[in-house]
């Protein structure tokens, strides 16, 4: 399936979801949620008799629109049905609810203090960023991080912002960072980014000092040959001396 085929509408999407009899979300017309198969390796998702996902997830409504839920707390849902689909060669999760069907029976979530780095380490340290997450989006990653896991983790946003630009690549050459290739808004939508996980010693480490004594050398040794570094950092310096 082409990811690129959607489009961001975040007003459509909520309009499918109603909260009925206190608590529960029910979906009014039918709608579909994605997460990526690789959230089950770090405990971000548990599929089967019972279904509990955290709230990191995209809604496709009408096979055109989606929206994005940004809460860091893990949820149940009850979908209607179940399968694996291809996103740009990733496997996903796709849960189906038909018309009237429950989505969640209570929006009252359980606060788990440990998720926040689970979020953390998948999708910033890794960079396994899924399709649905835009440079935007990235942002407001702990945004809920005080309220769903009692972090203070997305208490400076400038931190998380700072980290979401250190990751986020130009999609032409991966070793110039994002923020210096766009050029107003439009760009966000016409050129998305391609991620990097921060621990990548390939593409995150910043001067070849870090890329052939770190972990994974041949990696290292390969970034510092490709990509060399054009002046001498502080540390390098310091190092030296």
């Amino acid at each position: 399936m082409d990811h690129r085929q959607y489009v961001h509408d975040a007003a459509k999407a909520q309009s499918y979801i109603r909260e009925v009899e206190g608590d529960r979300l029910v979906t009014t017309k039918g709608l579909k949620i994605v997460i990526p198969v690789h959230y089950i390796e770090k405990g971000l998702a548990y599929v089967g008799i019972e279904t509990r996902i955290v709230g990191i997830y995209g809604i496709i409504v009408e096979d055109h629109y989606y929206g994005v839920s940004m809460a860091c707390a893990m949820m149940r849902i009850t979908p209607s049905s179940t399968a694996k689909v291809i996103y740009d060669d990733e496997e996903f999760y796709e849960f189906t609810f038909d018309p009237g069907a429950t989505i969640c029976p209570s929006a009252k979530l359980v606060m788990i203090d440990t998720l926040v780095y689970n979020i953390y380490d998948e999708i910033l340290s890794k960079g396994r960023v899924p399709w649905y997450l835009s440079y935007d989006h990235m942002g407001m990653l702990f945004d809920t991080a005080q309220m769903h896991a009692g972090a203070n983790v997305g208490m400076q946003q400038e931190v998380v912002e700072m980290m979401v630009s250190l990751i986020a690549r130009d999609p032409n050459d991966r070793a110039v960072y994002y923020r210096q290739v766009i050029q107003s808004k439009a760009d966000l939508v016409n050129k998305k980014p391609v991620w990097v996980g921060m621990r990548s010693v390939s593409w995150s480490a910043t001067n070849t000092l870090n890329k052939v004594a770190g972990s994974y050398a041949k990696d290292g040794m390969v970034s510092a040959l490709v990509t060399p570094t054009v002046r001498v950092e502080r540390i390098e310096q310091i190092l030296r001396q």
